[in-house]
Protein backbone atom coordinates (compact mmCIF):
# COMPACT_ATOMS: atom_id res chain seq x y z
CA UNK A 1 0.00 0.00 0.00
CA UNK A 2 2.78 2.54 1.02
CA UNK A 3 4.61 1.47 -2.03
CA UNK A 4 1.43 2.04 -4.71
CA UNK A 5 0.93 5.32 -2.94
CA UNK A 6 3.99 6.59 -3.14
CA UNK A 7 4.67 6.03 -7.20
CA UNK A 8 0.71 7.90 -7.50
CA UNK A 9 1.54 10.46 -5.43
CA UNK A 10 5.08 11.17 -7.59
CA UNK A 11 3.08 11.24 -10.59
CA UNK A 12 3.90 7.53 -11.64
CA UNK A 13 1.06 5.20 -12.37
CA UNK A 14 -0.36 1.97 -10.49
CA UNK A 15 -1.90 -0.58 -12.73
CA UNK A 16 -4.30 -3.58 -11.55
CA UNK A 17 -2.90 -6.61 -13.26
CA UNK A 18 -5.03 -9.38 -11.90
CA UNK A 19 -3.74 -12.47 -14.68
CA UNK A 20 -0.08 -11.66 -13.75
CA UNK A 21 1.28 -14.11 -10.85
CA UNK A 22 3.89 -13.78 -8.89
CA UNK A 23 5.30 -17.14 -7.79
CA UNK A 24 5.93 -16.75 -3.69
CA UNK A 25 8.02 -18.79 -1.95
CA UNK A 26 7.05 -19.55 1.93
CA UNK A 27 8.80 -18.06 4.71
CA UNK A 28 10.02 -20.39 7.77
CA UNK A 29 6.32 -20.44 10.04
CA UNK A 30 8.79 -18.89 13.09
CA UNK A 31 8.32 -15.85 10.02
CA UNK A 32 5.67 -16.07 8.77
CA UNK A 33 3.28 -16.23 12.11
CA UNK A 34 5.64 -13.05 13.47
CA UNK A 35 4.30 -11.50 9.69
CA UNK A 36 0.28 -11.77 10.02
CA UNK A 37 -0.23 -8.89 12.97
CA UNK A 38 2.13 -6.19 11.35
CA UNK A 39 0.17 -7.39 7.80
CA UNK A 40 -2.95 -6.95 9.44
CA UNK A 41 -1.69 -3.66 11.05
CA UNK A 42 -1.48 -1.90 7.82
CA UNK A 43 -5.44 -2.00 7.86
CA UNK A 44 -5.06 0.52 9.49
CA UNK A 45 -4.52 2.68 6.85
CA UNK A 46 -7.63 1.33 5.14
CA UNK A 47 -10.87 2.03 7.45
CA UNK A 48 -13.04 0.03 5.83
CA UNK A 49 -11.08 -2.83 5.70
CA UNK A 50 -9.90 -2.31 9.37
CA UNK A 51 -13.54 -2.03 10.52
CA UNK A 52 -14.49 -5.10 8.17
CA UNK A 53 -11.91 -6.96 9.91
CA UNK A 54 -12.35 -6.19 13.69
CA UNK A 55 -16.19 -6.97 13.11
CA UNK A 56 -15.85 -10.47 12.01
CA UNK A 57 -14.50 -12.30 15.48
CA UNK A 58 -17.47 -10.37 17.77
CA UNK A 59 -20.19 -11.02 14.92
CA UNK A 60 -19.33 -14.77 14.74
CA UNK A 61 -19.59 -14.94 18.69
CA UNK A 62 -22.49 -12.70 19.21
CA UNK A 63 -24.54 -15.00 16.37
CA UNK A 64 -23.19 -18.53 18.63
CA UNK A 65 -23.91 -16.66 21.43
CA UNK A 66 -27.66 -16.35 20.29
CA UNK A 67 -27.70 -20.39 18.80
CA UNK A 68 -27.21 -18.65 15.28
CA UNK A 69 -24.99 -21.52 14.64
CA UNK A 70 -26.42 -21.74 11.01
CA UNK A 71 -25.52 -17.78 10.39
CA UNK A 72 -22.20 -18.21 11.05
CA UNK A 73 -21.98 -21.87 8.81
CA UNK A 74 -23.53 -19.55 6.44
CA UNK A 75 -21.25 -16.72 6.42
CA UNK A 76 -18.27 -19.35 6.18
CA UNK A 77 -19.59 -21.28 2.93
CA UNK A 78 -20.19 -17.91 1.56
CA UNK A 79 -16.66 -16.68 2.50
CA UNK A 80 -15.48 -19.87 0.74
CA UNK A 81 -17.50 -19.06 -2.49
CA UNK A 82 -16.60 -16.16 -2.84
CA UNK A 83 -12.68 -17.35 -2.49
CA UNK A 84 -13.60 -19.84 -5.16
CA UNK A 85 -15.11 -17.35 -7.46
CA UNK A 86 -11.72 -15.51 -7.50
CA UNK A 87 -9.93 -18.15 -7.70
CA UNK A 88 -11.60 -19.45 -11.20
CA UNK A 89 -11.32 -15.58 -12.10
CA UNK A 90 -7.85 -14.54 -14.61
CA UNK A 91 -6.35 -18.05 -14.38
CA UNK A 92 -5.99 -18.83 -11.34
CA UNK A 93 -7.12 -22.42 -11.49
CA UNK A 94 -3.82 -23.12 -13.25
CA UNK A 95 -2.15 -21.76 -9.80
CA UNK A 96 -4.13 -22.11 -6.82
CA UNK A 97 -5.86 -25.82 -5.75
CA UNK A 98 -9.61 -26.02 -5.42
CA UNK A 99 -8.83 -26.63 -1.57
CA UNK A 100 -7.44 -23.07 -1.16
CA UNK A 101 -11.05 -22.01 -1.48
CA UNK A 102 -12.16 -24.42 1.34
CA UNK A 103 -9.48 -22.84 3.71
CA UNK A 104 -10.76 -19.55 3.89
CA UNK A 105 -12.93 -19.36 6.28
CA UNK A 106 -9.94 -19.81 8.46
CA UNK A 107 -7.90 -17.59 6.60
CA UNK A 108 -10.89 -14.81 7.50
CA UNK A 109 -10.94 -15.89 11.17
CA UNK A 110 -7.39 -15.76 11.41
CA UNK A 111 -6.72 -12.29 9.96
CA UNK A 112 -9.71 -11.47 12.73
CA UNK A 113 -7.44 -12.59 15.51
CA UNK A 114 -4.87 -11.06 14.08
CA UNK A 115 -6.69 -7.33 13.65
CA UNK A 116 -7.52 -7.56 17.18
CA UNK A 117 -3.99 -8.14 18.39
CA UNK A 118 -2.86 -5.46 15.93
CA UNK A 119 -5.04 -2.94 17.99
CA UNK A 120 -3.27 -3.89 21.08
CA UNK A 121 -0.31 -3.30 18.97
CA UNK A 122 -1.94 0.35 18.04
CA UNK A 123 -2.18 1.09 22.00
CA UNK A 124 1.26 0.03 22.59
CA UNK A 125 2.35 2.24 20.28
CA UNK A 126 2.91 0.61 17.12
CA UNK A 127 3.93 -2.75 16.01
CA UNK A 128 7.21 -4.16 15.55
CA UNK A 129 9.15 -4.10 12.39
CA UNK A 130 12.39 -4.55 11.07
CA UNK A 131 14.06 -3.68 14.44
CA UNK A 132 11.97 -0.44 15.20
CA UNK A 133 8.23 0.34 16.09
CA UNK A 134 6.15 1.30 13.33
CA UNK A 135 3.67 3.49 14.35
CA UNK A 136 1.76 4.44 11.21
CA UNK A 137 1.09 2.09 8.77
CA UNK A 138 0.72 3.74 6.15
CA UNK A 139 1.16 7.70 4.64
CA UNK A 140 -1.84 9.66 3.83
CA UNK A 141 -1.71 10.76 -0.13
CA UNK A 142 -2.05 14.09 0.79
CA UNK A 143 1.72 13.86 2.90
CA UNK A 144 3.35 11.95 0.59
CA UNK A 145 2.80 14.26 -2.24
CA UNK A 146 3.72 17.34 -0.03
CA UNK A 147 6.72 15.37 0.92
CA UNK A 148 7.42 14.30 -2.96
CA UNK A 149 6.49 17.63 -4.54
CA UNK A 150 3.35 17.26 -6.61
CA UNK A 151 4.56 15.32 -9.56
CA UNK A 152 8.40 15.32 -9.06
CA UNK A 153 10.34 12.21 -10.57
CA UNK A 154 10.21 8.88 -7.95
CA UNK A 155 13.18 7.77 -7.50
CA UNK A 156 13.89 4.74 -5.51
CA UNK A 157 15.37 6.23 -2.58
CA UNK A 158 12.24 8.33 -1.70
CA UNK A 159 10.02 4.99 -1.68
CA UNK A 160 13.05 2.59 0.34
CA UNK A 161 13.97 5.59 2.35
CA UNK A 162 14.73 3.79 5.99
CA UNK A 163 13.90 0.93 4.63
CA UNK A 164 15.92 -2.42 5.38
CA UNK A 165 15.94 -5.27 2.37
CA UNK A 166 16.73 -8.63 3.95
CA UNK A 167 16.86 -11.51 1.81
CA UNK A 168 15.54 -15.06 3.31
CA UNK A 169 18.57 -16.17 5.46
CA UNK A 170 19.21 -12.70 6.25
CA UNK A 171 21.50 -11.37 3.77
CA UNK A 172 20.80 -7.98 1.92
CA UNK A 173 19.38 -8.25 -1.26
CA UNK A 174 18.33 -5.10 -3.35
CA UNK A 175 14.19 -4.44 -4.24
CA UNK A 176 13.20 -6.79 -7.17
CA UNK A 177 12.55 -4.02 -9.64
Amino acid sequence: LELMRTVDAAGGGVRWAPDLYVRRLPPDPRHFAGQRVRQAYDEFARPTHLAVSLAVLPGAALALAQGRWRAVVAAAVSTALVAESGRRRCGGRRYFPWTSSLLAPLWVAERGVCMWLAVLRRLEGGVPYGGRRLVRSASRPRDLRQRLGEGAPLRVADVVRGSDWHGRRGERVPPAW
